[in-house]
């Protein structure tokens, strides 16, 4: 079994920082995936932009904003441009290589796909990097998960929604492994679907220990959070019958 689907078997359910953790730390950034770690995250999620030299880099917008207030578009930008922008505390969007190398053997990815054409590229560096097994691709494009499918096959892959009914059943047609709803979806009877189905229930982004709670007890497999250290910590509680 792919290690991501394994962490997404952990009891009473698996933590992922999102955006690395962005409660915690500038979002996107290395720093946020250090925080991720230290917070005993299993799995962190990172955003994937494309910049104009063809450099695959964390961003959850094109349009990124320095502490100065300036602002840059990453796809229309080089690399060196990119890595100019102070995202604060000394931070720059990191490469998806740099990323890798911070979480190898420390933490899974989640890569979230925001534009499709850029799925080759990603996994073009996932490939040379050798990191097939530390990473899913997830994303709210059915094409991006199509062509993850056509050229990684054994690579999980994970469809990203927010609106209902939910796309438990379309999952399945893509060939996905796990399903990402935005946590209302995340219901029992959706989550008694997927698992019926063989597939993963991750629910975003979840900052509140009353839905944690909440989603733990609807049988979610994971739970994608900004504080992966107040997750992990009700987690521990839980694990240990102290459900209050």
């Amino acid at each position: 079994m792919h290690p991501i689907l394994e962490a997404l078997g952990r009891r009473p359910f698996a933590v992922v920082g999102h955006r690395g953790a962005k409660g915690l730390a500038p979002e996107n950034t290395l720093a946020a995936l250090r925080r991720a770690v230290e917070a005993g995250a299993d799995i962190a999620e990172f955003d994937m932009q494309v910049t104009a030299d063809g450099r695959v880099v964390a961003s959850h917008d094109p349009v990124i904003k320095g502490v100065d207030d300036r602002t840059l578009n990453v796809r229309k930008a080089s690399l060196d441009e990119v890595k100019a922008v102070d995202l604060g505390g000394g931070e720059h969007p990191p490469t998806l290589e740099e990323l890798l190398a911070e979480a190898r053997g420390r933490i899974l990815l989640f890569l979230e796909v925001k534009e499709p054409g850029d799925t080759g590229r990603v996994l073009e560096v996932v490939r040379r990097e050798k990191a097939v097994d530390m990473v899913a691709l997830i994303s709210f494009h059915d094409e991006a998960l199509l062509e993850a499918r056509r050229l990684e096959p054994g690579l999980p892959t994970g469809i990203v929604y927010f609106k209902p009914p939910g796309r438990i059943l379309d999952c399945r047609r893509l060939g996905c492994r796990i399903v990402l709803p935005r946590y209302p979806l995340a219901t029992e009877k959706a989550a008694a679907l997927a698992h019926r189905l063989g597939l993963r229930v991750v629910a975003w982004t979840v900052n509140e220990e009353r839905w944690i709670l909440e989603l733990a007890r609807r049988g979610v497999d994971g739970i994608a959070t900004d504080y992966p250290d107040m997750a992990a910590a009700v987690r521990s509680r839980l694990a240990a019958g102290q459900a209050g």
